[in-house]
């Protein structure tokens, strides 16, 4: 069925005007020497970063290229050390899946051997364990030593008995675990699957930290510690990762702790771990329990964090590190229950943040500044003042009602973003060229 004549007549019009609208442009271009340009949607603006000092980071970049170009021959590895955020492994185990399914996956990594605390959860594997106990740095036992973990786990003389299982369809192909050798040791077991298991002594005249790696030639999937005998056999940590170039992501977390757990680690034992693992980068993640502290001295603070976390850096030359400053938290008053929303004029019972928490963010910048480390701003990655209010009032909720921690979805949304920002900067990098 043809066009009705006035519907055609306003075509032929509009085709006009836009011959005429066509004709002048050109006829502008010709007298004025005009470049004729379309327009086009301008670009999106770039994504904001959160992450400043990015050149400190030029080593971990250098290696994720190497990955990239396949000419690495060995993992590359992570290490984020931190408190009860790095303790739970929504943060840092996405961040895992996120670098491994970018520059490929060499396995789970280090841990604390057994179950350290309460509501112990890691990625990527199953941990259990009967007859162990384990202590801290405070519990003052002499002649033990902590790394990263900061805690040991201790044998019953009757027996004890632990295991960990990869959930990894993958396995591993390599597990070692970290001792303590004393005078009389007891020797305690190795054992992977079904396999035959391995004595391993933990006698030396001299005490000192050991570390026994169990020979695999096929992929694995469950490893069991049994130990029977006096003295208490001491565990620091164990590993399951796999023998190929890729990344592993460590997190070494304690609940309730502050960046003065840095000087209650045995500087021998962390010594020994870096040497051992080699990493591209260490993380650094404290600042939340500082900054709940009313009576936290600033000052002493910020000479303790730039002196923990460089002692940290020179037992690893050459490694760069990344501070990740504390989140948004709130807190409300006593008995003000259900408390208002943050920001709204309810007195003492909004949700507000510690004025120390504010502080405690702006120390740790300063001193990644001025010490030449990278630095990431959760607190504004999360949306600044009230944050996380918002995000626990979100659908579902990202942030748990304790106005301090994250949920696991809430965790997930951080670590795309600190991701985003770190692959902005690396993507930058190698547009300037390494040799810059």
């Amino acid at each position: 069925m043809g066009a009705k004549p006035g519907h055609r007549a306003r075509t032929i019009l509009w085709l006009a005007l836009g011959a005429a609208t066509l004709g002048i442009v050109l006829l502008l271009q010709a007298c004025f020497d005009i470049p004729l340009t379309l327009r086009s949607t301008p670009p999106p603006p770039p994504p904001e970063q959160h992450l400043s000092s990015r050149s400190a980071l030029a080593p971990l970049f250098a290696a994720l290229d190497a990955l990239e170009q396949h000419q690495a021959q060995s993992p590359v590895r992570i290490i984020q050390v931190g408190d009860s955020h790095t303790a739970n492994d929504s943060l840092s185990g996405h961040l895992r899946e996120l670098f491994q399914g970018r520059f490929g996956d060499a396995g789970r990594g280090w841990l604390p051997a057994g179950i350290p605390y309460k509501y112990y959860r890691p990625h990527l594997v199953s941990v259990s364990e009967s007859g162990w106990k384990h202590v801290k740095p405070n519990d003052h036992e002499p002649g033990l030593a902590f790394g990263f973990d900061a805690v040991d786990a201790e044998s019953d003389p009757r027996d004890a008995v632990m295991a960990i299982e990869s959930t990894d369809p993958a396995g591993f192909d390599r597990f070692a675990v970290e001792f303590l050798t004393q005078p009389k040791g007891s020797p305690f077991t190795v054992q992977a699957d079904d396999a035959t298991p391995v004595r391993v002594s933990t006698a030396e005249a001299t005490p000192a930290i050991s570390r026994f790696e169990l020979p695999l030639d096929h992929a694995a999937h469950r490893v069991e510690l049994r130990s029977s005998g006096k003295p208490p056999v001491v565990l620091l940590g164990w590993t399951v990762e796999r023998h190929e170039p890729g990344i592993i992501y460590e997190n070494h977390g304690t609940v309730g702790a502050t960046a003065d757990l840095l000087a209650q680690m045995t500087p021998e034992a962390v010594a020994y771990e870096l040497s051992v693992r080699q990493p591209a980068l260490l993380i650094v993640a404290f600042g939340t329990n500082e900054g709940f502290d009313d009576n936290l001295d600033l000052d002493r603070y910020a000479a303790r964090f730039q002196e923990q976390v460089a002692a940290l850096r020179r037992r690893a030359p050459g490694v760069p590190v990344l501070i990740v400053g504390p989140p948004d938290g709130n807190r409300v008053a006593k008995n003000c229950n259900p408390a208002a929303a943050c920001g709204s004029a309810a007195g003492d019972c909004t949700w507000q943040e510690p004025p120390k928490l504010v502080a405690v963010r702006d120390i740790e910048r300063r001193v990644a500044a001025n010490q030449g480390w990278a630095y990431w701003d959760w607190f504004t990655a999360m949306g600044g003042t009230c944050g996380i209010d918002r995000m626990s009032l979100a659908d579902p909720p990202l942030a748990m009602p304790d106005h301090v921690h994250l949920s696991r979805a809430g965790y997930e949304r951080i670590g795309d973003m600190l991701f985003g920002d770190l692959m902005n900067a690396y993507s930058e990098w190698k547009a300037r060229g390494p040799a810059s």
